[in-house]
């Protein structure tokens, strides 16, 4: 086995929420050249994912695997491996249902306890029998970091495993915070590494004036987007 470098959380322009400027072939662009084995596009509620993308990664020596953020009663779970089914999920009952029918998924708790209303927070712990994985959020600094700490905490109380990524929607970013895994280039053996806890999460701090100016564009773009000419 060897070292992956794999980014599994990542928006592109077809996401139907948020405002993103880059296409499909211009993140695995990205991500090849930043030495990246394994990706996954996981845009809002829809999953973007097809034969002609799957060969274009693989063409560049990057296994794509197919994934959603879902948003359940407003909160936000990154299903990796879904298909088309996820799509239709609407409450935790359903992901439950959804689990026991696509056994090879693996379901990742997303930036649990950042403020914001998508966050899972106390959901978390309430269904903590449905995730595999708990992330660790690319957006910090050294001073604004308790979120990921509490994450970390969370991880630990029930053995779960951590998995840096870059949420990513800028792709100056991709290479901020990223999970190194010893797996094969496979989805099993992705998931096998992930839960096995063979992982080395590298997450940058960023200074707090950066983190204001990304936290500004991104509204910015949301903004933008709302008052686009349909």
């Amino acid at each position: 086995m060897s070292k992956l470098k794999c980014q599994l959380h990542c928006h592109t322009r077809q996401d139907p929420i948020d405002s993103i400027r880059h296409d499909e072939h211009e993140l695995i662009d990205r991500a090849a050249r930043l030495g990246y084995s394994v990706l996954a596009i996981s845009c809002h509620d829809v999953v973007i994912f097809n034969d002609d993308l799957r060969k274009y990664a693989e063409a560049k020596r990057i296994l794509l695997i197919p994934a959603i953020e879902k948003s359940i009663r407003r909160k936000h779970v990154l299903i990796l491996n879904a298909d088309v089914r996820a799509q239709n999920i609407r409450t935790f009952e359903d992901l439950k249902k959804y689990r026991s029918l696509k056994k090879d998924c693996l379901m990742v708790a997303v930036h649990p306890y950042y403020p914001a209303l998508n966050s899972l927070r106390k959901k978390l712990e309430e269904n903590i029998g449905l995730f595999d994985a708990i992330e660790y959020s690319w957006f910090h600094s050294k001073k604004t970091n308790r979120y990921n700490e509490k994450a970390v905490k969370t991880a630990e109380k029930h053995n779960l495993p951590v998995l840096a990524t870059s949420d990513n929607h800028i792709l100056g970013y991709l290479d901020h915070s990223y999970s190194l895994l010893d797996a094969e280039r496979n989805i099993k053996s992705v998931f096998e590494a992930i839960k096995g806890k063979r992982i080395s999460i590298i997450s940058h701090d960023l200074p707090l004036w950066e983190m204001v100016i990304i936290y500004c564009k991104m509204g910015a773009a949301q903004l933008l987007k709302f008052f686009a000419p349909k």
